[in-house]
């Protein structure tokens, strides 16, 4: 499978012509508490250049948890993970997480990583991805993000809280690494924003 013939059809969700490097993929993870996380979601693990260190680093009982909408990309994550113990792959939308671990008993999890391209996506989908993945963190959980633009970090910190931020140079293109924290509190009186408003 081509990585960079995936990224052709569908830009917007793909989001990079290749797969990450390893300073990136060891920024990522850098944040991740293995000993005590108990449930980790990977949204749009692609090839599976995260996942693989994920699961390198993880307890044999902590569940991942791979939500793929790139039909293409989700076959390959089963063939290359269908035989890992507690490793979900599912093919749908990162706004529907809790629907995908309804069935495996977990109400909240531990981390969420995160490479969707938010400046590529529509306004209205980053939103309610955010949202949502705020509600299915635990409270002491974190958000990590990788991104190659900082210009929606505006909208991140409607529904969490940074910790960090790391400049990671040695990828092609250089990418930005933000781990969040949940709000405990959100302004219920903002609507998401119309699908008419720019990115």
């Amino acid at each position: 499978m081509s990585f960079l013939g995936e990224f052709f059809r569908n830009p917007a969700v793909v989001g990079s012509m290749i797969p990450s490097s390893r300073e990136l993929t060891e920024q990522v993870i850098a944040p991740i508490d293995f000993a005590r996380a108990r449930c980790i979601v990977e949204y749009g693990p692609g090839t599976g250049v995260f996942t693989d260190a994920l699961l390198q680093h993880r307890r044999a009982d902590t569940h991942i948890v791979l939500i793929e909408v790139n039909r293409r990309f989700c076959k390959l994550l089963q063939e290359r993970y269908s035989g890992q113990p507690n490793v979900h792959i599912v093919h749908g939308s990162a706004d529907k997480t809790a629907e995908y671990l309804r069935p495996l008993g977990i109400e909240q999890v531990d981390y969420v990583v995160c490479g969707l391209p938010f400046s590529s996506l529509p306004r209205r989908q980053g939103w309610r991805i955010l949202a949502h993945t705020r509600e299915v963190l635990l409270p002491a959980g974190q958000l990590v993000l990788f991104q190659y633009l900082l210009r929606n970090q505006k909208l991140f910190e409607r529904f969490f809280r940074p910790l960090q931020q790391e400049h990671v140079l040695l990828n092609v293109p250089p990418a930005y690494v933000l781990t969040y924290a949940p709000l405990a509190e959100l302004a219920k009186t903002k609507p998401a924003p119309a699908v008419q408003e720019s990115a």
